[in-house]
């Protein structure tokens, strides 16, 4: 219930004034001076002050200064009742932050307008300062996720560096230090080791510096021209190189003609989807890339014989780090699933993926053939 409480040294007025207010359902208190006011101010913390100015002990400007200099009562709206030729003690108490006033004599219908008015106003005005405070509270919140963000990467990152970066030291040297004794088939094979190791590598620093851009809200999204068999194509034969047949990679593609995408953003699709299908299958299986078009859509489809998802683990694929069950031994950033999709949602298309445990994974990306040119405009 709206606590009120009336400071009026006249107990004609102050009763009658009472009397109003529990008439019209508020919880009221009425004390005869400045003094016994400022007691019950600290006692109840009333929702709204009705005081006179002009009192014995303590008058209403006292009053006013005290609860306008306390951070806690600061925000209680006030009003003055104040003597009809009282202009200059009005215009003082307005000056020290006083919000309304109502001049003896003042009817009923007076006194209510001005506490309905107050106190609507000041709902308004908690209302504006929680929702400022939420906004604050979200910003703290994100700025903490952000911290956490990058903590998390530098330590992964720190860690899964050192493996590969390892492996090049340790070819390279093979290479400098025994190029004598080697074979030539010797010397391709830490060739290819090195040319594997700085791949992934370089994966990983385009999957932090996109995380960055898509976080900081500068990843351009610039369609263009391409032909995707070739570009894809390509892709697919950089992979061919890096697994060093351990797997048999198969492309299939029946389009022939251009298509408007982003090379880049198609980049991080196919590589990341490639990637994770041939991280997670045995080798000497298949891994399947199918372009095709179909209903007015870019179809393209990356297929494994792998370990599979856990159904549980389906709905968290997309979230930043996360790793399904049987997977998280496995080595990787744990952030190609969530930047697929980001990149999908700026083609205005979508990704679906179909796994069932030990039998594969199929990742089925959607792309719109006509595409808009500015991220604004994706719904």
């Amino acid at each position: 219930m709206t606590r009120i409480l009336v400071i009026e040294d006249e107990a004609p007025i102050r009763d009658e004034v009472v009397d109003w207010l529990l008439f019209e359902g508020y919880d009221v208190r009425g004390v005869g001076n400045g003094r016994l006011g400022i007691e019950a101010i600290y006692q109840e913390s009333p929702d709204l002050i009705i005081c006179d100015i002009a009192m014995p002990e303590m008058d209403g400007h006292q009053v006013l200064l005290e609860i306008r200099s306390n951070v806690n009562f600061a925000h209680i709206p006030f009003i003055f009742l104040t003597a009809s030729a009282d202009r200059d003690s009005v215009r003082k108490g307005m000056n020290l932050g006083a919000d309304d006033y109502l001049t003896k004599p003042f009817t009923h219908s007076e006194v209510m307008n001005a506490v309905r008015s107050r106190l609507d106003l000041k709902l308004i005005q908690e209302a504006q300062w929680q929702n400022r405070i939420d906004m604050l509270n979200s910003a703290l919140i994100e700025e903490h996720e952000k911290n956490r963000l990058k903590t998390r990467l530098v330590a992964m990152f720190s860690h899964d560096f050192r493996n590969p970066l390892a492996l090049i030291l340790s070819s390279s040297n093979i290479i400098r230090n025994y190029e004598q004794r080697i074979t030539t088939e010797q010397k391709h094979y830490h060739l290819d080791r090195i040319d594997g190791s700085v791949t992934f590598l370089v994966q990983m620093l385009d999957e932090m510096l996109m995380l960055a851009e898509l976080e900081s809200g500068n990843l351009a999204f610039a369609p263009e021209s391409l032909d995707i068999t070739d570009f894809i194509e390509g892709i697919v034969e950089e992979f061919r190189l890096i697994d060093q047949q351990s797997h048999k990679i198969v492309f299939q593609s029946t389009l022939n003609h251009p298509m408007q995408v982003d090379p880049k953003l198609l980049r991080q699709i196919t590589s990341n989807l490639l990637s994770n299908a041939l991280k997670y299958s045995p080798p000497g299986m298949n891994v399947t890339v199918t372009l095709i078009e179909k209903d007015e859509h870019i179809r393209l489809v990356v297929a494994d014989q792998g370990i599979g998802i856990p159904k549980d683990s389906l709905p968290q694929l997309f979230e930043p780090f996360y790793r399904a069950k049987n997977a998280r031994n496995a080595s990787g950033t744990g952030l190609g699933l969530s930047i697929v999709r980001d990149c999908v949602t700026r083609h205005q298309g979508k990704i679906e993926i179909e796994s069932e445990i030990d039998k594969g994974t199929r990742c089925i990306v959607w792309l719109p053939c006509s595409v808009k040119s500015k991220l604004d405009d994706i719904p």
